[in-house]
């Protein structure tokens, strides 16, 4: 992998972390590619997300709240 990638990798991985730290703090659940994942998993989260880039989405109950997120890879950017 080229320097350039690894830097958006990086962040993305960073981005994903503190998403993934601020959710918990509020007791919302996050999902990678449909795992759950907290903070204590991050050895195998860096893992999974390796070469890979990701687009984040909400999911609301009924009354709007977000309940959870997920994080799925995209196969383009």
């Amino acid at each position: 992998m080229d320097t350039k990638s690894e830097d958006v990798n990086g962040q993305m991985y960073e981005w994903l972390l503190e998403e993934i730290m601020d959710a918990q703090s509020v007791g919302v659940p996050v999902a990678v590619d449909g795992e759950n994942y907290s903070v204590e998993d991050v050895a195998r989260l860096r893992e999974v997300m390796e070469g890979h880039y990701y687009m984040k989405s909400y999911v609301t109950d009924h009354s709007g709240k977000v309940v959870h997120i997920d994080f799925d890879h995209i196969t383009s950017v």
